[in-house]
């Protein structure tokens, strides 16, 4: 009867360290797991931070072309004879805007 009662003992301890065993390899793997979600949450924010930036620069680069073309339809209504060389400036500088907003957009779309 000892002998049934010693090995019934043996044997929970087995359970018992292997149960401990698995525990702790659980929370380590949780611990873990808590390490990369608050990494990932943290380069989240960064991006969400960056396509802010992008987006106020882009509205910026909007704003500053709509200017741009305003000033060149009034350039243009006014009829002078120097219309033509301020529109060529112009339109090479509304080109060169309309590029750095497709920059901008496609950075945004890459990280969003």
């Amino acid at each position: 009867m000892e002998q049934q009662q010693t090995d019934t003992s043996t044997g929970l301890h087995g359970d018992v360290k292997s149960i401990e065993s698995s525990l702790k390899a659980l929370w380590e793997r949780a611990r873990r797991t808590a390490e990369v979600i608050h990494g990932l949450r943290e380069d989240k924010r960064a991006l969400e931070a960056k396509v802010g930036e992008m987006e106020s620069e882009v509205r910026r680069l909007q704003q500053e072309l709509l200017k741009k073309e305003q000033a060149l339809k009034a350039t243009a209504s006014q009829g002078d004879g120097g219309a033509g060389k301020s529109a060529f400036l112009s339109n090479g500088e509304k080109e060169a805007l309309a590029a750095k907003i497709k920059v901008l957009l496609s950075k945004i779309e890459a990280y969003l």
